[in-house]
């Protein structure tokens, strides 16, 4: 039996809930253009999310089924009649790939409700074993790491009604749209859900969050990692395969399961920028590591001659002052930096601006999150931080 701290499914929860989402749970529908056959009703109860799809008819395709946590059904159920439907019209319950929080709820469905469920054929173990299997996954980022405790989750074993090998027309089923299977990264399962000009791409990748009310909530702008992969190439790679499903579809909204929804502009862009994302993060937490030793080496090469560093208390520090005061004859020793949640915010060929977390942790005081904004400018091909302003 595997050892917790917590005492059961909602207390483990409750903590990846307060990171991810505010308290509470929040219905709307997503789309609302009449021009539109289907409307995307976004179901965000807990930590986890689903989406409601409407067609021409009475009938409804849910997507995703939720968290294996007490109290998730009923709020499920309860917001599926807020909205002014019968759960017994949904047609088709489709869970995108067999993690906990996506098919946590799948048998109840099926049980309560006579809900069919589809669910792809290679994700098949996970759904008759109702485990998530988060061992075979590798953290993408610190996320993944600090969240790995709390989502590794069982639910009850169910068996898909319809098991999804190659693509699957959606029309009998209400809507105008398709099932289609991906070669997964996220899990081998992974599956993709074309609706109009909606596609739903499960965990494929995530939109981005903001810090807000102690917490995090989605900031709906942007796309970024998911916090693991069981295969973390093919996870690269399926991100063109979806901007390629996207274009050809004309699909202006992409619905990941988290953090959702984005426009099929800011997958683009996200595809277009990551290679620099990626250097930009390297550099900048390989930096943060040698001001942590105490060397001074790659804050010579890595920021500019006219760096600026602009602190939480308002000092503004060149990069002479930065060295001597952070590195060299430190004023403060600083214990601990790490650097999370990179994002682009604008780049072009020769400047990028980005954000992120970073948390900083000074002798004697208390660990500090500030949130980061950060402008590097291209010199003799070398990206060199020429500012950085913390903001607590």
């Amino acid at each position: 039996m595997k050892k917790s701290i917590f005492s059961s499914n909602t207390e483990r929860l409750s903590l990846l809930f307060f990171l991810l989402l505010s308290f509470g749970f929040n219905v709307a529908a997503q789309n609302k253009n009449t021009n539109q056959k289907a409307q995307v009703f976004h179901i965000r109860n807990y930590f986890t999310e689903a989406y409601l799809v409407k067609g021409n008819s009475e009938k409804l395709v849910l997507i995703e089924t939720g968290v294996p946590v007490a109290g998730y059904q009923d709020s499920l159920v309860n917001s599926i009649k807020k909205m002014g439907f019968k759960p017994e019209n949904i047609t088709l319950a489709i869970v995108t790939h067999g993690h906990g929080d996506h098919a946590g709820n799948a048998r109840f469905l099926q049980q309560t409700f006579k809900i069919k469920i589809a669910g792809s054929k290679a994700d098949l173990d996970k759904f008759t074993s109702g485990k998530t299997e988060l061992a075979k996954s590798e953290d993408v980022s610190i996320w993944g790491t600090r969240l790995r405790p709390y989502t590794d989750l069982n639910y009850q074993p169910f068996t898909p009604d319809v098991i999804v090998e190659n693509t699957v027309d959606l029309t009998k089923y209400g809507v105008n749209g398709k099932i289609i299977p991906i070669k997964g990264g996220h899990t081998p399962g992974d599956l993709l859900v074309l609706i109009d000009e909606n596609l739903f791409v499960g965990d494929a990748f995530l939109g981005t969050f903001k810090a807000q009310g102690g917490g995090l909530a989605p900031d709906n702008h942007h796309v970024r990692e998911h916090f693991f992969h069981e295969d973390k190439q093919l996870a690269d790679q399926n991100l063109k395969v979806i901007e390629k499903i996207a274009l050809q579809n004309n699909v202006k909204t992409i619905y990941p399961t988290h953090n959702g929804p984005v426009t099929t502009s800011e997958l683009t862009k996200y595809i277009r920028e990551e290679p620099l994302l990626r250097l930009l993060s390297k550099q900048e937490n390989d930096l943060l590591s040698d001001v942590v030793k105490g060397k001074q080496d790659l804050a010579n090469q890595l920021l500019s001659a006219g760096f600026v560093l602009q602190s939480v208390d308002q000092n503004d520090y060149n990069k002479k002052e930065f060295i001597e005061n952070y590195i060299t004859q430190p004023k403060n020793k600083i214990e601990s930096l790490a650097a999370e949640d990179f994002r682009i915010v604008y780049s072009n060929e020769n400047t990028a601006v980005l954000t992120y977390i970073e948390t900083i942790k000074i002798q004697g005081k208390e660990a500090v999150n500030l949130s980061i904004i950060e402008t590097y400018s291209k010199e003799n091909n070398n990206w060199k931080l020429v500012y950085k302003k913390g903001i607590n």
